[in-house]
């Protein structure tokens, strides 16, 4: 099955081409912009000696309009997550943010062949430093077992078998036994690993049925690692605490199965490098905020294609529009939230602080809910969470453009969709294509061909299940791998189910009309557009009822306040 959502293959020649220019006012720009982000979010100021943000802030006279954590920089959703080895999350995202130019300085004036292998490098000093030896030792031998086991090579493959034994050993085994143990411990263990994939691995992999099924354990390794997690809390066992590394790893499973779906596809060499199969997973906009999501960039083809596929300071600059948009939205979001608390409040509707959880959790209290109430506060929560989440996702895009990578931003003006098939890619880019690729395509292809409407709504109802499938596995591994949090997600089976079916009958809609106009074309009917883009965005909203449950509510609850959106005040 061809890659149809792929971009096209670019050449060396080309990649030379769109290489050749410096300028001097790019690297301004964004070395200018990062050191914006360093002074406004980190401790930054306070190792210059200058004043913080929130100092700032007061002279301008905009303080009241912006939030600032306990340290008087801007407050963000923009982190590092999980890193340890640093006193303050500050200084965290200021090492990364040092590690961002310096991989930008790199990948923008080294030659060619020499670029990608820098950004892997950079990444893998940036995990050094944010989460210690260990996890990086545990993810990179994560990724050399699956690098083994997608690629096989006989004689190629025993050193890169031996460096995932030392990998392995520094991860899990490492200890205080000094350092002649230590080294002879480490020598053993990729002696013995590359001994195993030899004459192991290497020949269960020339039968395909043994081969299949390693894969599979492979690329799906996160799955069925929370599957046995969840087992063994509900026989009882304690909760497995996967290691860092690990966890680094199983967050990539929608990237390592968009890389699967593509090898599969014959879209990745047999031969290729591990240094290329490293720079699918190992790259600098992979590292903030990584347990938002693992998608961006995908996998092999689209990764591969993207880079320096136009000049690059076009690229680069594009990147720099992304992270200034970026930080507009982390000024946006808590401005404009308490300016329509504020506005509503004033009118006499209860937006509960423009919470949808805070919602439900006031209508499973008792409290008497009315229409005005439940559809503001839906939409301006979800209005809050794409300024949110626009201004993390914006920001690891960005990383990605400045890098040389042409990575398509992962939401694009939403609130423009006229309809659910709209809404979801301008919403979700990336994670659509997780879903169509991994879940859509291959029921699409094989169910129902001489039943095109019918082909249509089950593949998208198969699409909802992977995205409900994807925060299974998701709240696993950000809480911990119990039944009671795979009951918790599985209990907002109404969003999943409404989002998939509202998205696949709007197919089926447009399937049979016929288009006499483009949205937003400024004619009388632009009236129609703006209706329809506002009916999109509500609905968007209101099914979100479903997926902010508080323990106290029931679905029955869940479904009462979502009708109440639609006038219907049924009894409890």
């Amino acid at each position: 099955m061809p890659a149809i959502l792929d971009s096209v293959a670019v050449s060396d020649d080309l990649r030379r081409a769109n290489d050749r220019s410096n300028r001097p006012i790019v690297v301004v720009a964004v070395l200018l912009v990062l050191g914006l982000y360093a002074y406004l979010l980190t401790s930054a100021a306070e190792h210059l000696g200058i004043g913080p943000a929130h100092q700032l802030a007061e002279r301008v006279g905009v303080s009241s309009l912006l939030r600032f954590d306990d340290n008087g920089s801007l407050w963000s959703s923009i982190d590092v997550g999980f890193a340890a080895t640093f006193a303050r999350s500050d200084d965290e995202l200021l090492a990364f943010l040092l590690i961002v130019a310096a991989a930008f300085l790199s990948a923008y004036l080294l030659p060619l062949q020499f670029k990608q292998g820098a950004l892997v490098v950079w990444t893998g000093l940036a995990m050094w430093l944010l989460y210690g030896g260990f996890a990086t030792a545990g993810l990179l031998f994560a990724h050399l077992a699956a690098y083994l086991v997608l690629h096989p090579h006989r004689d190629e493959n025993l050193p890169v078998s031996a460096a995932a034994g030392v990998a392995g050993y520094l991860a899990f085994a490492a200890g205080g036994g000094g350092a002649l143990r230590e080294l002879t411990s480490m020598a053993g263990c990729g002696a013995g690993c590359a001994l195993v994939y030899r004459y192991g691995i290497l020949p269960a992999l020339s039968r395909p049925r043994l081969a299949a099924a390693l894969r599979f354990a492979v690329v799906q390794s996160a799955v069925i690692a929370v599957a046995a997690g969840v087992l063994v809390a509900a026989a009882g066992g304690d909760f497995w605490a996967y290691p860092v590394g690990l966890l680094l790893f199983f967050w990539q499973w929608a990237k390592l199965t968009m890389y699967h779906i593509d090898h599969r596809d014959g879209l990745v060499p047999n031969n290729i490098p591990l240094s290329e199969y490293l720079a699918v997973f190992w790259s600098p906009g992979l590292v903030p905020n990584w347990t938002w999501d693992g998608t961006i960039a995908q996998g092999y083809s689209y990764t591969k294609n993207n880079f320096l596929c136009e000049d690059k300071n076009r690229l680069v600059l594009g990147g720099v529009k992304l992270l200034v948009i970026a930080l507009v939205y982390l000024w946006l979001w808590d401005w404009g939230r308490r300016a329509a608390v504020d506005f509503f409040s004033g009118l006499g509707i209860p937006v509960y602080q423009a919470s949808t959880r805070a919602l439900v959790r006031g209508f499973t209290r008792g409290e008497e809910v009315g229409t005005a109430s439940v559809l503001i506060t839906t939409l301006l929560d979800l209005v809050r969470w794409m300024l949110l989440f626009g201004s993390v996702v914006h920001f690891k895009v960005g990383i990605w453009r400045i890098c040389g990578y042409r990575i398509a931003p992962y939401y694009h003006r939403p609130w423009t969709a006229t309809n659910l098939v709209v809404l979801w890619p301008r919403f979700a880019f990336h994670f659509r294509e997780f879903l169509i690729r991994g879940f859509y395509y291959p029921v699409f292809f094989r169910f129902f061909r001489k039943r095109p409407q019918l082909r249509v709504l089950a593949a998208t109802m198969a699409a909802a299940a992977g995205n409900l499938l994807f925060h299974v596995v998701q709240r696993l591994y950000a809480k911990e791998a119990s039944p009671e949090n795979v009951w918790h997600v599985v209990g907002m089976w109404p969003y999943f189910v409404l989002l998939g079916a509202g998205i696949g009958l709007t197919q089926i809609w447009l399937m049979r009309k016929k288009r006499t106009r483009r949205a937003w074309t400024l004619d009388r009917r632009v009236f129609n557009d703006i209706a329809c883009a506002y009916a999109t965005v509500q609905f968007f909203a209101l099914i979100h009822i479903f997926a902010r449950p508080v323990p106290a509510s029931s679905v029955a609850d869940l479904w009462r306040l979502f009708l109440i959106g639609f006038g219907i005040h049924l009894p409890r």
